[in-house]
């Protein structure tokens, strides 16, 4: 079956539709929060400080749109 569309980093088995969870850099914009980040494809690492107001995600996932990233906020 061929598509006229085709999306680079997609799997057909995932259903996209649903409210997701709200990632940990999305959670608590009203206060300074460090974030840290792992992206499970290329292996670099970060922590972000996050300002109030920030609910950016890392540049790194923002321009590997393909990659996997995983959050999560420190203590």
């Amino acid at each position: 079956m061929a598509r006229s569309e085709h999306v680079v980093g997609a799997a057909e088995n995932v259903d996209m539709r649903g409210p997701s969870e709200s990632e940990p850099y999305e959670v608590d914009v009203d206060e300074r929060r460090v974030v840290s980040a792992y992206c499970c494809t290329c292996e670099k690492t970060t922590t972000m400080l996050l300002e109030v107001g920030d609910d950016s995600p890392w540049e790194h996932d923002e321009k590997h749109a393909s990659h996997v990233v995983d959050y999560w906020r420190e203590a």
